[in-house]
């Protein structure tokens, strides 16, 4: 990896922990999602004139894709406020950011999708299960299938399939639109986020005002708060990032292990900043989703 990935990835990390932190201390709404998608949609659509993109040449599919991936972002952000305002961050993000492997390679698996996984991915894969069994429970002694019987954990898993549907879904709308693009990798990433940005905004806006503890949220943030709007300048910033280290190592597998380290800084800033109790069976559990991230990506 080479030092200006190094930075590119390091920045990233501490963005996307970041906006996750400032989530959870505002105790988030869909109304705060949907503030942050509009903020990351005017970010990014100056690039839509300068990514030289033929929209109507891209077919049927392509948009299919689009709506599925949006739709996918929707449950995330939904599954998201609900985890964030029944749960600590210490337990929310990893599982949040942990549950997506295991889901994002049983459907790969299931439809045939991208390359089948090697024997060090599929065991990397299995302990970051063994870490996610561990993530909820209080003391070790305590494992039993009813613990994991919570509604929390229903939004956490609801958070999760949103993210399996994007991950998948933008891994295979990414590569047409670079194919097709005659501007910069850059500016057609920039456009791309700028249209799936519209898209949830349109589709969080039907679910925030048909809600009227949803209305009644939106009225507080409306042009009285910051922090919905820092946070969408960090998380779209985090993955435009992440885009531009990808051409800068020898292989992107390194790009994704080293992002794992996100998730004990997430714990770490549920701990001194939030001041959180992690008990140990978390850390132990924590512990085991970085090692087996590391591992699958490191294949």
């Amino acid at each position: 990896m080479t030092l200006p990935a190094f930075w590119l990835i390091l920045l990233s990390i501490f963005l996307h922990v970041g906006w996750n932190l400032i989530s959870k201390k505002s105790q988030p709404t869909a109304a705060f999602y949907l503030l942050t998608s509009v903020t990351s949609f005017l970010l990014y659509f100056p690039c839509v004139f300068f990514a030289g993109i033929d929209w109507g040449a891209l077919g049927a599919k392509f948009w299919c894709f689009v709506l599925l991936s949006i739709a996918s972002e929707i449950l995330y952000f939904i599954g998201l406020f609900k985890t964030y305002r029944s749960a600590d961050i210490s337990l929310a993000y990893p599982m949040v950011r942990a549950l997506p492997v295991l889901l994002v390679a049983g459907v790969t698996a299931l439809f045939g999708i991208g390359k089948p996984l090697n024997g060090t991915a599929v065991a990397g894969i299995f302990i970051v299960f063994a870490g996610c069994l561990l993530m909820p429970l209080q003391k070790f002694s305590q494992f039993s299938w009813r613990n994991y019987m919570t509604p929390v954990l229903g939004y956490m898993i609801l958070a999760a399939c949103g993210t399996t549907g994007y991950t998948i879904f933008d891994g295979l709308l990414i590569p047409r639109i670079l194919a097709q693009t005659k501007g910069s990798h850059l500016a057609a990433t920039g456009a791309f986020i700028s249209l799936l940005e519209l898209g949830i905004t349109t589709g969080l806006s039907l679910y925030v005002f048909t809600l009227k503890s949803e209305r009644e949220s939106l009225k507080q943030l409306l042009f009285r708060s910051w922090t919905p709007h820092i946070c969408g300048i960090c998380s779209s910033s985090a993955y435009i990032l992440v885009v531009l280290a990808m051409p800068l190592v020898s292989n992107v597998s390194y790009v994704q292990a080293f992002r794992q380290m996100s998730l004990p800084l997430g714990v770490a800033a549920g701990i001194f900043i939030l001041k959180e109790k992690c008990p140990p069976v978390r850390l132990a559990g924590v512990g085991a989703i970085v090692a087996g991230l590391v591992i699958a990506a490191l294949k």
